[in-house]
Formats: C-alpha cells, structure tokens, sequence
C-alpha cells in the first residue's frame, strides 16, 4: 500500500481558490515549489505532492477545490469523474509574488527623528472575557463531538500548522487551550500590550492589514489574514484532525 493509499491527501497538488483567497497562504509563501497561475477572479495553486502544510494552509479559504492529477486529466479531491476545470497555458510564478504587496517606503514624521518602541506584552491589565482559543486538532475535535449546532453557529476557526484558533463569544471548553482576549488584536489572558495603544494603531505598527488578525505572543507577532478563517463545523473539525494525526505505517 503506498504512501497516497493510506492518505489520499498526499496525492492533491492542486487548488482552484478564489483570487481573494491567496492571503490563506501567507504561512507557506516561503516553501519551494508553492505556484499560482492567475485566472481572472480566480487563482491556481500548485505544490508537490505530499505537503499537507500548503492543503491545512488553504483548507478554510472559501470556494476551494482540491484536485489530484489522474494522466491528462484532473479530478476534483473525493470526486472519481474528471472535471473541466483545468489550469490556464500560463507560467507558475512563485507564491511569494502573488500575495506580498508592493515595497512601501516610509515617510518620517515631521518635527524630528521617530522614536522607536519595543512591541510586546507584560503580565497584568484588568480581568477580561475570552474571545479566542488555541489548541490541537485532536482537543477540539473531542469537544467536537459532543458539541451542538447552535455551539458551532457562533465560531469561526483557522488552521496553523499543527494547531487550530478559534474565535467566538462563546468558545469551546478545552482545558488544555491556550486562550486570548481582544478584538483585532489577540493578547493572552493575564497579558496586556506594552505600549498600550490602540488596536488600529498596533496593527499598523506591524504592518497588517485593516482587516488581518494580529496575536501578540511573549516572544513574538503573529499575522493571520482574515481570509484563512471558516465557520466552524464538525465535518470539518473531524477532516483536519484526521488530516493532522499522525498516520502509522
């Protein structure tokens, strides 16, 4: 039995994504072999077989479809009939190009050199709610099945690498989740930002865009795009868990 047999993930190399939905793949820009074709209000990812980081990194993108090459022809990811949807005669340009926006050059402020501050967060601040949580897919998919419609109507949820954020008002009780307060701007409970400024004014210190999410961890700044987040569901937490867990030979 092949690799591809025990995982048929493996065998995808290739999405059709709504062209808004490239900012999913911020996390894997860097990797070797990540393409895109343009085509018109729609984009093509190809990658190498095997890398299931490129598939967790698009799986919430709205409108994706999974395909795997079968000879000349492509079909869609569960699917044993070929589509007609099929890439443009194009060249693949690196994914890197497609989503990194053009170098800005930054115009200092009147009245004297800028002053540089130190992003990062302290312990304290007063008691906050919770608005998002991280944990593994296997932590959520246990609460997952035992969860009910209306619990899963009010979150959204973001797959990174190994580990899962959800957002809502209501989250999920997992003992093991690390949680965070703020809207916009992520901060773990019991942390607050140092400097204390404005989430608006945090997200331009770090160069995000209006509407990415911005997590301040102790030792570092995190960027998720808006876009990667989905509506929670538990056929979906069930398929990233199975996705994620580790397979035996």
């Amino acid at each position: 039995m092949t690799t591809a047999d025990r995982d048929p993930w493996q065998a995808i190399t290739l999405a059709r994504v709504p062209a808004a939905g490239l900012a999913a793949l911020a996390a894997v820009r860097h990797l070797p072999g990540v393409g895109v074709q343009d085509d018109g209000e729609f984009a093509w990812v190809h990658w190498p077989a095997g890398r299931l980081d490129v598939v967790h990194a698009l799986w919430p993108a709205a409108g994706v479809l999974f395909l795997r090459r079968d000879g000349d022809r492509w079909l869609p990811f569960g699917k044993r009939l070929p589509t007609t949807l099929r890439p443009p005669e194009t060249d693949v340009r690196p994914v890197a190009g497609a989503i990194v926006p053009e170098r800005v050059n930054p115009i200092p402020p009147p009245g004297g050199p800028a002053v540089t501050l130190e992003l990062g967060i302290v312990r304290g601040g007063p008691p906050r709610s919770a608005t998002a949580l991280l944990c593994s897919a296997a932590e959520l998919a246990g609460w997952a099945d035992t969860a009910t419609t209306r619990e899963f109507s009010r979150l959204r949820a973001a797959v990174r690498t190994d580990r899962v954020l959800v957002l809502g008002d209501k989250l999920p009780a997992i003992a093991a989740a690390a949680r965070f307060w703020g809207d916009g701007v992520l901060v773990p409970l019991g942390f607050r930002p140092r400097p204390a400024l404005p989430p608006d004014v945090l997200r331009a210190a770090v160069g995000a865009a209006p509407d990415d999410l911005v997590i301040l961890h102790e030792t570092e700044v995190e960027i998720v795009p808006n876009a990667a987040f989905a509506p929670l569901s538990r056929p979906g937490v069930r398929l990233v868990a199975a996705a994620l867990t580790p397979r035996t030979p």
